[in-house]
């Protein structure tokens, strides 16, 4: 029998850093993977929705694709490399900065929809940067 009091209620004590780091990098594997099999797969109906190009969104969904499934590969590890961590975080943090740019200056030339799209998902990916720095400081931390 498993009483509440029994069971840690604070996320540190809960769940080891590197844990915290492998769902982190899950997490940002899925939703970039997904994104990009959208952009692949329904890359006309996503392009009329945004007002960009199609052809354009297909390269950004074989781009997302292929990075999605390697932090998938990275998360998978038992124990992440730092180094492959670190590289995830730097283009997360690259890619957010760089679609605020592409939305400021109206580089793909996307409709309302497709500029606010463009700074929800920078501010994610952002996100998704921060959270897995928050976790590998953890992780040398702990160590």
């Amino acid at each position: 029998m498993t009483t509440t009091a029994s069971r840690p209620t604070d996320l540190k004590a809960a769940t080891p850093a590197v844990t915290l780091l492998r769902r982190f990098l899950a997490l940002d594997a899925a939703v970039t993977t997904g994104n990009g099999l959208i952009y692949l797969l329904f890359s006309t109906w996503a392009a009329d929705l945004l007002g960009v190009s199609a052809s354009g969104l297909v390269g950004i969904g074989i781009f997302l694709t292929v990075f999605g499934l390697g932090v998938a590969a990275v998360a998978a590890s038992k124990s992440p490399s730092r180094a492959a961590t670190t590289v995830i975080i730097d283009a997360n943090l690259l890619w957010a900065v760089a679609s605020v740019v592409v939305a400021v200056f109206g580089i793909m030339g996307a409709n309302t929809v497709g500029t606010v799209w463009t700074i929800l998902q920078a501010g994610t990916v952002g996100g998704f940067a921060l959270l897995q720095l928050f976790a590998l400081n953890k992780v040398k931390n702990a160590k």
